[in-house]
């Protein structure tokens, strides 16, 4: 009986040992080892993407299929594909993307996210693939405001965690903040708040979309916003950083982000 209790023990003691080294040489399990995210992600065949889903021409819904489209989402896709996973979009209010991505909940978010110092305390951006202007919108009746300056002591909308709000809290400005793009619009609309800012980008897309006579951009920032991936801070992410901007330099030589740009803008955001 003791000998054949010798020999079960053994036989599990080896199942477990090889168990474990089986674990140890499996792909996912080894990038957590190694800490490489890139690796992990390639594992999974998946990447997790971070998006709101409510900003038109950027991320959205297709009013007739319901689909999630939108520049980002394509350029994120094409982005994936490069990578050789497919894309898993969540969507999430833009500060809970950027929150999610710092804790690891997804892997980067593709939502218009613009580079700024601040942000670069937090996370490490790849490459930019576009660019813009901040712009504020006001009723076309409004001529109080002509620059960011006159802000100052007026009310703005916009959404919470965006370079937006942080523009007019500097400016000056009280903030209220919405989840969608349409939503300001309709309180600048309504005379709720006085003003909104937001992409020229965006701002063009709605005015040509709705063909609204109420609204205008009544002032343009003269510096270049800049669109990005946020990822992480850390070496995990060293390998992911470079992969996407390897991707994001095969897309622009290929015309593909040209071509992006142009379904959804009528023009090319992506060369500054």
């Amino acid at each position: 009986m003791k000998k054949n209790l010798s020999v079960l023990l053994a036989t599990v003691l080896a199942a477990t040992t090889l168990a474990g080294c089986g674990a140890a040489g499996n792909s996912a399990s080894g990038a957590d080892a190694n800490g490489d995210h890139l690796a992990r992600i390639k594992a999974a065949g998946k990447i997790t993407i971070a998006t709101e889903g409510v900003w038109a021409p950027f991320t959205y819904h297709d009013e007739t299929t319901d689909e999630l489209v939108g520049f980002d989402v394509e350029v994120a896709a094409a982005i994936a594909e490069k990578l050789g996973v497919e894309p898993d979009f969540k969507e999430v209010a833009f500060d809970g993307g950027l929150t999610g991505v710092t804790t690891g909940t997804f892997d980067m978010m593709a939502n218009g996210v613009d580079v700024t110092d601040d942000r670069k305390d937090t996370y490490d951006f790849t490459h930019p693939y576009a660019y813009d202007h901040a712009v504020v919108v006001t009723l076309a009746s409004n001529d109080t405001i002509s620059s960011f300056d006159d802000l100052a002591g007026k009310t703005t909308a916009n959404s919470a965690g965006s370079t937006y709000e942080a523009m007019g809290k500097e400016y000056g400005a009280t903030v209220s903040n919405v989840d969608t793009l349409g939503e300001t619009m309709t309180l600048v609309q309504n005379g709720t708040v006085d003003a909104t800012i937001n992409a020229n980008t965006s701002a063009q897309d709605y005015f040509n979309t709705t063909g609204t006579t109420d609204l205008k951009v009544a002032a343009v920032d003269a510096d270049v916003t800049m669109y990005a991936i946020p990822l992480a801070k850390g070496e995990d992410n060293d390998t992911l950083r470079e992969a996407i901007n390897n991707a994001i330099s095969e897309l622009r030589s290929e015309g593909k982000l040209k071509e992006i740009s142009e379904k959804y803008f009528g023009a090319d955001i992506t060369e500054n």
